[in-house]
């Protein structure tokens, strides 16, 4: 069975209760996966990365419902594993899980970025992933400006989705070109 086609409640049965618990606030709903995964099919992307993935659901629903090279990029290590693990079990040749700081990784070789407000956990402690997980707002700021200089450092017709937060990432050479769920998820394209 496609991974795109399951309900959030039968995806999110692949994890251990403790991160179930977590998907309301931290995991990208199945429809919204879809949507993006469409928008960048549609849009000619060949490499997509997902900034901060987590438990890897939007890359497991993406990689297997499409032919894109699909990649996810978190900083904790035991959700890196746990990501991986299901997609061995789910045998998706067209995706990998990067252990890392996503400021620090190479964005040359990726044309679509999908972004659900990874920095959210430093200005808001609701759901807290683990004990890492604490308030600092500088961290967040720090972290929106790196990301809003490497997306306006890639080249033109780059593709970005972002899913919920205020889009403060987005540089000005993007264009909003689509929107969906009341404005949360936005499809954006780099014009200059």
């Amino acid at each position: 069975m496609v991974l795109g086609s399951y309900s959030d409640k039968d995806f999110d049965a692949l994890y251990p209760l403790k991160m179930r618990k977590l998907s309301g606030t931290h995991w990208t709903p199945v429809g919204i996966a879809r949507k993006a995964i469409s928008f960048f099919e549609n849009s000619g992307c060949k490499s997509v990365l997902d900034l901060g993935s987590g438990l890897g659901k939007f890359c497991l629903i993406a990689a297997d419902s499409s032919g894109i090279k699909i990649s996810g990029i978190e900083q904790r290590e035991n959700l890196v594993q746990l990501a991986r693990k299901i997609a061995v079990n789910h045998q998706l040749s067209n995706l990998e899980f990067i252990h890392g700081d996503l400021i620090s990784l190479d964005f040359r070789d990726f044309d679509g970025f999908y972004f659900f407000n990874s920095f959210e956990e430093n200005i808001n402690s609701k759901d807290p992933l683990d004990r890492q997980s604490n308030i600092n707002s500088i961290q967040y700021e720090q972290h929106i400006l790196a990301l809003r200089a490497k997306f306006d450092a890639c080249p033109i017709k780059t593709k970005i989705v972002t899913y919920c937060g205020e889009a403060s990432e987005i540089p000005e050479s993007y264009r909003l070109v689509q929107q969906s769920h009341k404005g949360k998820l936005r499809f954006w394209e780099k014009q200059i």
